[in-house]
């Protein structure tokens, strides 16, 4: 029989964050033949496949699956895998608070029949309640960038089996998000009550932040305006959200200040010009002054 919901967990070499994240699944008093656990593993070593293999011994639904190629499409992967009704992408460093698994799971089996794509935001957006959408738009709208972010992404399977989800199809950096954006849905479900908690991950990025977000994302946006699919609203209220609670703030982290990330920022001044204009750019590097100053007093 089939599990309810798969946790499908995208990793590389984060055996410590990843026991952290799975023992805060299996320990939440939930019957184990209602979800599964997909490990989709790109590292170069058999140590999450050991790790695997002793939670096997012990009963537990886990699947792994050794995946050669890096980069984002090891999520992906982790969801093409999985064998649930409800396929809940997931970092491998988000531990559940204690019994928010098993609210995760009464939530699904409440929206079974009705099979809304489940968007798991996490208190990000300030509702700290459920909210509907009845279209694609009024979805994107409310999430604005969190749509990018992998923890919060579930599809259900049926729907996932008809999106095309080839490496080709997919953006190499927001394969989850091109899914959400290529998935013919009417119905949403915004889920905004905390349920996890992220561990602190060292050096954490690897690629060109302000490219990714700003050219590759904003573009990825302005097809499904063209397409009529999201409208201009929508696509400018993302744009600006997504200037001041993320552009601005990784600037400062990565760019003013030096916070130990490895992203790439290369020519983020001229990306951001590009995209934000010369007024709101410089605005931006006045508001970073200003936390720079500030933080020294």
């Amino acid at each position: 029989m089939n599990p309810l919901i798969s946790i499908c967990i995208p990793t590389k070499d984060r055996l410590k964050h990843l026991t952290a994240t799975v023992e805060s699944i299996i320990n939440d008093g939930v019957d184990v033949s209602l979800y599964e656990i997909v490990i989709s593993d790109n590292s170069d070593n058999d140590n999450i496949r050991i790790y695997c293999e002793s939670l096997q011994a012990n009963g537990y639904r886990v699947k792994h699956v050794k995946n050669p190629l890096l980069g984002f499409y090891n999520s992906i992967v982790s969801l093409r895998e999985a064998s649930g009704s409800l396929l809940k992408l997931h970092n491998d460093y988000s531990c559940f608070v204690k019994g928010q698994f098993s609210f995760m799971i009464k939530l699904v089996q409440e929206n079974i029949n009705d099979m809304p794509t489940i968007f798991f935001s996490n208190g990000t957006l300030g509702f700290n309640v459920n909210k509907l959408c009845s279209s694609k738009d009024d979805f994107f709208s409310k999430t604005h960038f969190q749509n990018t972010w992998s923890s919060a992404f579930s599809i259900w399977k049926k729907d996932f089996d008809l999106v095309p989800h080839e490496r080709e199809n997919l953006d190499s950096m927001f394969p989850h998000t091109s899914i959400l954006l290529n998935c013919i849905k009417e119905n949403y479900l915004i889920c905004d009550y905390v349920i996890f908690e992220n561990i602190s991950v060292s050096g954490k990025g690897g690629y060109n932040l302000f490219d990714c977000f700003c050219n590759r994302y904003l573009n990825m946006l302005r097809a499904k305006v063209k397409s009529s699919e999201l409208t201009n609203k929508t696509f400018r209220r993302i744009k600006w959200k997504m200037f001041l609670d993320f552009v601005t703030p990784w600037y400062y982290k990565t760019v003013s200040t030096d916070q130990g990330f490895t992203f790439d920022v290369t020519n983020a001044d001229g990306i951001i010009k590009k995209n934000y204009g010369i007024l709101p750019y410089y605005v931006m590097l006045t508001v970073c002054k200003i936390k720079k100053i500030i933080s020294r007093r």
